[in-house]
């Protein structure tokens, strides 16, 4: 194995933890964990994907998983929500990448904060007909809570995963 290349069974195996860390933190704290007024802990593992983007797939997986028990599941909650989530763990990876990582990954958690606000505002505002901005301010405002303010505990996880997604050295 050449380089810091992470083996693809361990990509396949961190990618599935996640997912059902982030299913479970969900459905076990509902019904704090959907709707307009939102604290969905289970978020504070989007952290992750600023050092580690290979657990994208894991938060996507694990928001369908956990939206199976919405009580707005449908198209909105299955497809609109996993898709926004992966697509703003790919923006948030790539904002910490260009800003380095003294700001990058503060400003990363905030937009990845700023994403899903917009996304589940947006969706609400269709589903239930709740005033977007109210949605949107609620939940980037929860979001934001919970994902900046558990960067320092993802980093740190983060760390610790560095030392086992290190390939073993050929001796």
């Amino acid at each position: 194995m050449k380089g810091g290349a992470v083996p693809k069974t361990r990509q396949v195996v961190y990618a599935a933890i996640i997912a059902a860390l982030y299913a479970v933190f969900t459905i076990a704290l509902a019904p704090l964990s959907y709707g307009p007024l939102q604290f969905r802990i289970a978020e504070v593992l989007k952290g992750l994907v600023i050092w580690h983007p290979v657990v994208i797939p894991g938060i996507v997986l694990g928001t369908i998983v956990a939206n199976l028990t919405s009580p707005y599941v449908g198209a909105w909650e299955l497809v609109w929500m996993p898709i926004t989530d992966g697509l703003g763990g790919v923006l948030a990876w790539m904002v910490a990448r260009a800003l380095g990582q003294r700001i990058g990954p503060w400003l990363a958690a905030l937009c990845y904060a700023l994403t899903t606000g917009a996304a589940v505002g947006l969706m609400l505002s269709f589903v239930v007909g709740v005033p977007f901005w109210f949605v949107f301010a609620s939940v980037t405002f929860s979001e934001a809570v919970i994902i900046v303010g558990g960067l320092p505990l993802m980093r740190y996880i983060a760390r610790l995963w560095d030392l086992r997604l290190s390939p073993p050295h050929d001796n």
